[in-house]
């Protein structure tokens, strides 16, 4: 996979005439997945509102980074860390992050799911209307290129395959002939959610399970019209209305969950009030997810001066433990150690 790579780099951004009464910060963004770009990306065009921003990769004050290598480990200002993967944070080595656990430590971190970010979609979520019912072109959708999943996700598409014909157009376990788009593709997220749309069910299954890990994957089934089927968060109650969608997590295995989704799709009625719940419970979105929470995050980080910004330990076993892992990173990049295991 692509990564950022540390390149030298500056660009100011100039946003408004009083840009100059806004407090002057230096960031990068590293680690981060392809196609991300460090001049528009949800961060950014949420801090250059808020301060002057310079985007700066040699010397900044702030650093961003991710989960997709460890040129983090190059920069010694304070860290921030965002994962959109089910991983946990190292508070050893970042002082603050941003990922989907429920858990609090200080004010060093704040659960923000990503599809929260996509501010545009997120926030329609309250407007979905589904109170005349289309008839749907396909039964159910099966969307996924990552064949390296945990295996209940194609134990289930195979299950529920026998009872009606699932619609499979990605690359993983394609059996239809319908283009969608490239994964990485500018429009792949619409043309995703247009097909999505002509289906009556769609199964959102995550990569991987853990407490409070949810992606876009329920997100683009609601935009789109249809009932999620869903694994993966165990708690994802917390965050959507548990009778707008059908849950894994509310059975004891599989075939409990297809013959659930047997009797929604046998039953037009309930298939129609199951449409027509709101995402959200009373149709308001949780206040932990709100656009708010992540500003309030970030000006409470970057509106510290840069010494009292530091949460990590700089000195002691922390310090080795991080020059333990720099270490073992060079050696990996070695050609003695990529012939040793190559």
């Amino acid at each position: 996979m692509v990564v950022n790579k540390c390149i030298n780099f500056k660009i100011y951004i100039f946003i408004s005439p009083y840009i100059q009464s806004m407090k002057n910060i230096k960031i990068w963004f590293t680690d981060f997945y392809q196609g991300f770009q460090p001049s528009d990306n949800p961060f950014i065009n949420i801090l250059k509102d808020r301060f002057s921003v310079e985007l700066d990769s040699d010397s900044p004050d702030f650093l961003f980074y991710s989960c997709y290598g460890y040129d983090f480990l190059h920069y010694n200002c304070p860290r921030i860390f965002y994962t959109g993967e089910n991983l946990r944070p190292d508070f050893n080595l970042c002082d603050y992050a941003i990922g989907f656990d429920h858990f609090e430590f200080e004010d060093r971190y704040l659960r923000f799911p990503n599809y929260a970010l996509f501010e545009g979609q997120f926030e329609k979520l309250t407007e979905i209307k589904n109170d005349g019912i289309e008839d749907k072109d396909y039964f159910c959708n099966f969307i996924y290129s990552n064949n390296q999943a945990n295996p209940i996700r194609d134990q289930f598409f195979h299950s529920l395959n026998e009872y009606k014909k699932i619609s499979s157009p990605g690359k993983h376990l394609n059996n239809v002939n319908i283009e969608i788009g490239g994964r990485y593709a500018s429009d792949w997220m619409f043309s995703k959610i247009d097909f999505q749309s002509k289906c009556k069910f769609t199964i959102a299954f995550e990569n991987s399970s853990s407490p409070g890990y949810t992606t876009e994957k329920i997100m683009h089934a609601f935009l789109a019209g249809t009932i999620p089927i869903y694994w993966g968060n165990p708690k994802v109650n917390l965050d959507f209305n548990p009778e707008a969608f059908i849950n894994y997590h509310d059975f004891n295995n599989l075939q409990e969950l297809k013959s659930e989704v047997i009797r929604v799709d046998q039953d037009k009625e309930l298939y129609e009030e199951i449409m027509k719940k709101p995402v959200f419970r009373n149709n308001m979105m949780p206040e932990n997810l709100k656009k708010e929470r992540l500003i309030e995050f970030l000006q409470s980080i970057l509106n510290q001066n840069l010494e009292s910004a530091f949460r990590r330990p700089r000195y002691g076993t922390t310090i080795k433990y991080e020059s333990r892992l720099k270490e073992m990173i060079r050696k990996k990049n070695s050609f003695k150690w990529k012939k040793l295991f190559r």
